[in-house]
C-alpha cells in the first residue's frame, strides 16, 4: 500500500470514529426522550442547549474534522445535522430534567395532577361531546318532526283538496244523474201515454171498422127495426157508443191488469165450478174466467154489454153474448144453470138492478149450483182510493157484510166471503220491535206501550190495508 493510500484510510477510519462519536449522543438522548414521554408526555420547545466537551479532545478532533469536512462535504452536512438534532434533544432533555430530578413524593404529585388535568380535559370533553351529540341529536329530532308535520299537514291538505273536489265532482255528476233520470222518466212516461193512446185509438179504430162493417151490412130498416128510438138509430150515437167501448178495454187494460195476471186470479174461482157445466160470466169482459174453464173442459158462455170486449172474447173462440147482463140472464130457462160467476161487475150496477140480479140469478140455478159474486173490498182504505173511485162506471160501493147479506135475502144458503189480493206485506205499516228482557220497572213500562202501540198498529193495517178484494160464494139450495 503506498503512502497516500494509508494516509487516506486512516483519515476514514477517523471519520468513521468521529461518526460514531457523534451518533452516540444522539442515541442516548432518543433514548431518555423515549423514558420521559412515557412518563410525563410533550412539554413546550425551549431553543437549543450545546452540551459542554471535554477540552483535552477539542482541540485535535477540530482540526481532524476541519480537513474531513473540508476533503467530504456530505460528511460536513451530516454533522451539521447531527448537532441541531443534538442541540434539540439536548434542550428537551433539560426541560424534562426537574420532573426527572424530583424526590418520588413530588413525582408522584406532579403525576397525579398531570393525571387528574388529563381526565378533567378528557372528561369536559366527553361532556362537550355528549351535549353536542345530545343537541345534534335533538335538532336532528326536531328538524324529522318538523319535517314530518310538514309532511303531515300537505297531506292533510291535498288529501281535503281532493276531497272536496271528489265531493264536488260526486255532487255535479249526482245531479247530471238524478237529472237525467228525471228526464228519462219524462221521456217513459210520455211514450207510456203515446203508447196507451195508440192501443186505446186502434181499438177505437177497430171497433169503429166492425160497426160500419155491421151497419152497411144491413139495410136501414133493419137497423131502424133493432133500435127502440130515433136517436139511437141514428149510426152517430153507435159509433160514439163504439168509441167509449173500446176506450173502456184500453181502461181495463191499462188498470185492472194484464190478461195473464187476470186469469192466473180467476183459477182459484175455478174449482167452485169443477163438477159443473153450463156455467155463465156474467160481465165477462176480455174472457179471462172462460179461458180457465175452457182449459178445465167446463162447458161455459160469457155475457157482457161492451161489444169491444165481446169482439176480443169471440175473436179467441170464446162463446160471448153482447147484451144486457139482466135482460140476458132472465132470457135463459129457470134452472138452466150449472153455476154463475161475476167478477167486479156488481159494483157498476145500481141497487135496484143488483137485487133483481140476485133475484133472477137464484132462479135460473140449478139445485146445489154455486154463484161467485167478486167485488173490491171498499173495507179496505187503499182498496178504496186506489182502486173504486178510479173507475168512473163504479155506481156503489159494497161492503163485504153487505154484499153477503143481500145474497142471503135472495135465497141463497152456505154464503161465506173469501178474501183476496192481500196488500205486500213490506208496504204495511211496520211493527215496533219489543224491548229486550229485563226485569226493571223501565223495562215493564217500555214493553207495556210497545205491545200497545204494535196492537195499533195491527188494527191500522186490517183497516188500511186490508185485502183488496172479496168474493160472496153461495150455493142454490
Amino acid at each position: 500500500m503506498s503512502k497516500p493510500d494509508a494516509a487516506l484510510e486512516d483519515a476514514a477510519a477517523r471519520i468513521r470514529d468521529e461518526r460514531d462519536e457523534i451518533h452516540r449522543p444522539y442515541h442516548e438522548a432518543l433514548a431518555a426522550l423515549e423514558d420521559a414521554l412515557r412518563l410525563l408526555g410533550t412539554t413546550p420547545y425551549a431553543g437549543p442547549v450545546h452540551a459542554p466537551q471535554p477540552e483535552g479532545r477539542r482541540h485535535w478532533r477540530r482540526r481532524l474534522s476541519a480537513f474531513a469536512w473540508r476533503s467530504v462535504p456530505i460528511l460536513r452536512q451530516q454533522r451539521a445535522f447531527n448537532t441541531a438534532l443534538v442541540d434539540t434533544l439536548t434542550r428537551f432533555v433539560r426541560q424534562i430534567a426537574p420532573y426527572v430530578n424530583m424526590r418520588d413524593g413530588e413525582l408522584a404529585d406532579a403525576l397525579r395532577r398531570l393525571a387528574d388535568d388529563s381526565a378533567d380535559a378528557r372528561s369536559k370533553l366527553a361532556n362537550d361531546s355528549a351535549d353536542a351529540r345530545s343537541k345534534l341529536a335533538s335538532d336532528a329530532a326536531d328538524a324529522r318532526s318538523k319535517l314530518a308535520s310538514d309532511a303531515a299537514d300537505a297531506r292533510s291538505r291535498l288529501a281535503g283538496e281532493l276531497s272536496a273536489t271528489l265531493w264536488s265532482v260526486a255532487d255535479d255528476m249526482k245531479r247530471r244523474w238524478e237529472s237525467m233520470a228525471a228526464r228519462e222518466r219524462r221521456n217513459e212516461a210520455r211514450v207510456d201515454e203515446i203508447r196507451q193512446a195508440a192501443t186505446a185509438w186502434r181499438q177505437v179504430t177497430a171497433s169503429l171498422r166492425r160497426e160500419l162493417e155491421r151497419l152497411s151490412a144491413q139495410p136501414a130498416a133493419a137497423v131502424a127495426a133493432q133500435t127502440p128510438s130515433t136517436d139511437a138509430a141514428d149510426p152517430g150515437t153507435q159509433l160514439a157508443s163504439a168509441t167509449d167501448s173500446a176506450k173502456y178495454v184500453g181502461f181495463e187494460d191499462r188498470f185492472r191488469g194484464a190478461a195473464v195476471e187476470i186469469r192466473a186470479r180467476c183459477a182459484y174461482y175455478a174449482r167452485h165450478f169443477d163438477a159443473a157445466s153450463d156455467v155463465l160470466d156474467v160481465g165477462c169482459g176480455r174472457g179471462e174466467f172462460l179461458d180457465v174453464l175452457r182449459g178445465r173442459a167446463i162447458t161455459a158462455t160469457g155475457v157482457d154489454i161492451n161489444p169491444e170486449m165481446v169482439a176480443q172474447c169471440r175473436a179467441r173462440g170464446l162463446e160471448v153474448v153482447e147484451r144486457d147482463l139482466l135482460a140476458h140472464l132472465a132470457s135463459l130457462p129457470d134452472a138452466s144453470l150449472g153455476g154463475l160467476f161475476s167478477a167486479q161487475v156488481v159494483e157498476h150496477l145500481e141497487p135496484a138492478y143488483l137485487l133483481k140480479f140476485i133475484d133472477t140469478a137464484f132462479l135460473k140455478l140449478r139445485p146445489g149450483a154455486r154463484i161467485v159474486l167478486e167485488t173490491i173490498n171498499v173495507a179496505s182504505w187503499i182498496a178504496y182510493f186506489q182502486s173504486y173511485i178510479r173507475d168512473i162506471t163504479h155506481v156503489r160501493p159494497l161492503h163485504p157484510e153487505t154484499l153477503a147479506y143481500l145474497v142471503t135475502a135472495g135465497g141463497f144458503q152456505k154464503v161465506e166471503v173469501v178474501y183476496r189480493s192481500p196488500f205486500p206485506p213490506e208496504h204495511r205499516l211496520a211493527k215496533a220491535p219489543g224491548p229486550e228482557a229485563g226485569t226493571s220497572e223501565e223495562d215493564a213500562r217500555l214493553g207495556s206501550v210497545t205491545a200497545v202501540f204494535n196492537r195499533n198498529v195491527e188494527q191500522l193495517n186490517r183497516l188500511l190495508y186490508a185485502d183488496q178484494d172479496y168474493a160472496v160464494i153461495a150455493e142454490r139450495g
